[in-house]
């Protein structure tokens, strides 16, 4: 070995091992710990929603090996309200068994994002109150719009400005898209008690869905069930 070539290696080491303290360095200060996870879940979630009474419990499993790697044995999410964009869920509570976190994302970007997940559990409630308080802040192509539960079906009325003012009524129901997105499907739709036109209902629908959307809750939590009660809509998963 020539004497320029170990030259040229002992540069190279000189130029690596500053890399390689800093790794450590790195790595030793994102030591990912239960409380940790917790933590920046909490301060996720208290960014984007208003929040009351917020609960959160990180599971994990034994050895500390699956913590680093982000993996628990169950997350829960609770309160009691979150509130954003004008939508308010109430008595909420999500559950995440054997999830992963995308750690560097969440302890670097603050994001709550599941890699894996065996399963979830959602139980949630959206009040009429809460949803008529959002419906009067969407810009959906009409005024005074007001939903009502009657028999199990929605009842939604508003004025529709056409070329003058018409009383609208549609009669529908819920419809569960992708396991996170929920629209209000018309079985029966009129204005001044004649059958509104296809054209005059379809843009009233494509600027009043989603009625609601789930895509953004922590964990990602997959609906299966709507059900319409007196005065609230219970969602489950």
């Amino acid at each position: 070995m020539t004497e320029s070539v170990i030259q040229w290696i002992k540069w190279l080491i000189v130029l690596m091992v500053p890399a390689i303290v800093v790794g450590s360095v790195t790595l030793a200060a994102q030591t990912v710990t239960s409380e940790g996870v917790r933590n920046r879940i909490s301060q996720k979630i208290r960014s984007k929603y208003q929040v009351k009474n917020l609960q959160i419990q990180v599971l994990p499993f034994t050895s500390d090996y699956w913590t680093q790697r982000g993996r628990f044995k169950a997350i829960v999410i609770s309160a009691d309200i979150l509130t954003r964009k004008s939508t308010s869920i109430r008595n909420i509570y999500v559950k995440a068994f054997d999830v992963t976190l995308d750690i560097p994302k969440l302890y670097e970007e603050g994001d709550i994002e599941t890699t894996s997940r065996r399963s979830t559990a959602l139980s949630a409630r959206l009040y009429k109150s809460d949803l008529n308080k959002l419906l009067a802040k969407k810009e959906s192509g009409v005024t005074n719009l007001h939903i009502e539960f009657e028999n199990n079906r929605l009842v939604l009325t508003a004025t529709y400005q056409l070329i003058f003012g018409h009383n609208l009524r549609m009669v529908g129901r819920l419809e569960l898209k992708d396991h996170r997105r929920v629209d209000f499907v018309p079985t029966a739709a009129s204005a001044n008690g004649i059958p509104l036109p296809a054209g005059p209902l379809r843009q009233v629908l494509s600027k009043l869905n989603p009625l609601i959307d789930f895509h953004e809750l922590p964990l990602q939590p997959r609906v299966e069930k709507i059900e319409i009660r007196d005065e609230y809509i219970l969602v489950t998963g």
